[in-house]
């Protein structure tokens, strides 16, 4: 007898779990397009987590201090729009959410290997006069209190290849 009870209420913790990985994790979890909005980088408010990293021009993110400043590219903002979506389009497990109608800003998110969990990456690439460019790179988990660094080594390591990407 208790060894049945033992057995069904794994079942039902086993199930829990599955309804929970399927439903924030799943396929469909991101919600269908349209759905997420871009983000206001002049509005965002970090939490007070360290698992997210932010990369900005100076007063782009006014409520937000960055982690670093983002770096000036010496190319037209749609040549750097169009790297930037290139990077996006070969990065693994990665898939835009949301882009606005000039490109300029976009939602993506990148799911870790083997558990699938999101970290959301909103852009916005914008001008830096003199013909030049520049990019706000907001990583952040959704899930969870430390990332061991990963969305500070994936703005980094992205911000590395459009630089080689550009010729910067």
């Amino acid at each position: 007898m208790l060894k049945s009870v033992a057995r069904a209420l794994l079942a039902v913790i086993l199930l829990a779990a599955v309804g929970w990985y399927g439903w924030q994790l799943g396929p469909w979890a991101d919600g269908a397009p349209g759905e997420r909005a871009l983000a206001d980088f002049a509005a965002i408010e970090r939490a007070s987590t360290p698992n997210q990293f932010l990369v900005a021009p100076p007063g782009t993110t006014p409520k937000a201090a960055p982690d670093a400043e983002s770096p000036v590219f010496p190319v037209p903002a749609e040549r750097l729009r169009d790297a930037m979506l290139a990077l996006a389009g070969e990065a693994p497990r990665t898939a835009l959410l949301e882009r606005s109608p000039d490109g300029m800003r976009m939602l993506l998110v990148q799911r870790s290997a083997v558990l699938r969990f999101p970290d959301y990456i909103d852009v916005a690439i914008l001008p830096a006069g003199d013909g030049g460019s520049t990019v706000a790179i907001y990583s952040r988990s959704r899930f969870g209190y430390s990332d061991m660094g990963v969305n500070r080594r994936r703005v980094e390591a992205w911000l590395a290849e459009l630089r080689r990407r550009v010729g910067a």
